[in-house]
């Protein structure tokens, strides 16, 4: 797994979409003493804050005039003075290790959109160049999670193809490629428009559907398995029916866990694949939606 959390430019996406959820965030740091996590953490906030990210101007509720400042151009000037002033001030007080009340402005949540259309812009595709690279998931949930409320869950499935290893020793290499890419294919199809797969393993691909309740969610992947019903690939010229087993949950708090949140998608898709058993060995697509019945496709 892909340390994302190390990247600077996730990490301070991390901070700022703290300010999505509460308009207020209270940070304080021993004088001295901090740690080298602390430290980093501390020279983001005061980047963020130089740059008028963080308690800028924009965020000002009381006019900058006076009774004693009668022109334009002396305002212009008390404006100029104030605004450092106040940022000097706020520094001082982190550095001297009080605590501070930050608020993002309309600068912090330019950045904030802008760190996830830069990480976005990273991502790889995988072997085949139709699914996203796997080394990406944790980090894309990752910032998925931290924007997901309760009325704007993140959906989250994870897939595993049937009998992939059968096209493969039944047929060739290249019979395997094409069940693999018609799977891959059938769930990319299903998803376009609420979110991204990612081609987690050799024939497993896990959904991400930011915005997307559970409902929704639950439609994209049946439309996915019944696509992929309709799919066969022919092994030594005799068509194979393809099939997957899926399991599929929301996550609608941003303290959500990644690592978590996939485990338990993956649970419940391992209890799709025992339900997709037919009595003669043979397998159907199975999808098993958090708290809900089996549904056999």
């Amino acid at each position: 797994m892909a340390d994302y959390t190390n990247d600077a430019r996730f990490r301070e996406l991390q901070f700022l979409a703290q300010f999505e959820q509460t308009p207020w965030v209270k940070k304080h740091y021993s004088r001295g003493g901090v740690s080298f996590e602390s430290s980093k953490e501390r020279q983001m906030i005061l980047s963020l804050i130089l740059r008028g990210m963080l308690n800028g101007p924009d965020v000002r509720y009381t006019p900058y005039g006076n009774a004693y400042v009668n022109n334009t151009h002396e305002l212009a000037t008390s404006m100029e003075q104030q605004n450092r002033i106040e940022t000097a001030r706020l520094i001082e007080s982190l550095l001297n290790g009080q605590e501070v009340t930050l608020e993002m402005g309309h600068l912090g949540r330019l950045r904030l959109f802008e760190l996830q259309d830069q990480l976005r812009a990273t991502r790889l595709r995988e072997a085949f160049g139709i699914l996203f690279d796997g080394r990406h998931v944790e980090r894309d949930l990752a910032v998925a999670i931290l924007n997901s409320r309760p009325d704007e869950p993140v959906s989250l499935a994870y897939l595993d193809m049937n009998g992939l290893k059968s096209f493969n020793e039944d047929g060739d290499h290249a019979t395997g490629d094409a069940a693999i890419k018609a799977f891959f294919h059938a769930v990319d199809k299903a998803v376009s428009g609420a979110g991204d797969a990612y081609r987690k393993g050799g024939d497993e691909v896990v959904v991400i559907m930011p915005g997307t309740p559970l409902k929704e969610a639950q439609r994209r992947m049946h439309g996915a398995l019944a696509s992929l019903a309709n799919e066969a690939v022919e092994v030594k010229g005799v068509p194979r029916k393809l099939s997957s087993a899926c399991g599929l949950l929301s996550v609608s708090t941003p303290q959500a866990k990644v690592e978590e949140a996939i485990q338990r998608a993956d649970h419940l898709q391992k209890e799709a694949k025992e339900a997709s058993k037919r009595p003669d060995g043979s397998r159907r697509s199975a999808l098993k939606v958090q708290d809900a019945d089996m549904e056999l496709i």
